[in-house]
């Protein structure tokens, strides 16, 4: 009898002070690390260390900084596509380290003095640099109304707000 007595006594003891040791190093994890969301890297704000822990190469990390410098930023993630050196396919493999960016507004540039990179990076199609650098053989743009006789009426709508001349 006084062993079943003792056996009872461990037995609730070792159950009380088992539950006292577990909620001293209980684990609460927040909501936000569980979101894989934010495992994502702001393609517009991410340091070059953070995208190079990230696993993206050094080349690639340059010219999406690079570009993110000429522009002031990504305002959808397929403009890394405009990159020299970054197709399609690997524009799929980086993709996937970056969430999708929110409310960025572009650098202003003039529209006479950029060079043909920084069109390319604001998204003008080859054609369209071969008309801006034919005019300038000529003359400068000299406002909104003659450049619209160059580029395409989408383009001018997209860009209006961000070209200087």
């Amino acid at each position: 009898m006084k062993k079943l007595i003792f056996s009872i006594l461990i037995l609730l003891i070792s159950t009380f002070s088992y539950g006292i040791i577990e909620s001293e190093f209980k684990v609460i994890e927040s909501k936000n690390t569980l979101d894989t969301q934010n495992l994502l890297l702001d393609i517009n704000k991410a340091s070059k260390s953070d995208m190079l822990k990230n696993g993206i190469s050094q080349s690639y990390v340059d010219k999406i900084i690079e570009y993110r410098d000429i522009t002031g930023g990504y305002k959808k993630l397929n403009e890394m596509t405009r990159i020299s050196g970054i197709g399609k396919k690997t524009y799929e493999k980086l993709k996937v380290k970056f969430k999708e960016p929110q409310n960025i507004k572009l650098n202003r540039f003039n529209i006479n003095k950029a060079d043909d990179k920084t069109l390319i990076y604001y998204g003008f199609s080859k054609k369209e640099i071969q008309s801006i650098r034919k005019y300038h053989e000529n003359s400068i743009i000299r406002n909104n109304l003659e450049l619209k006789k160059i580029i395409s009426s989408k383009k001018y709508e997209d860009l209006k707000d961000y070209i200087d001349y």
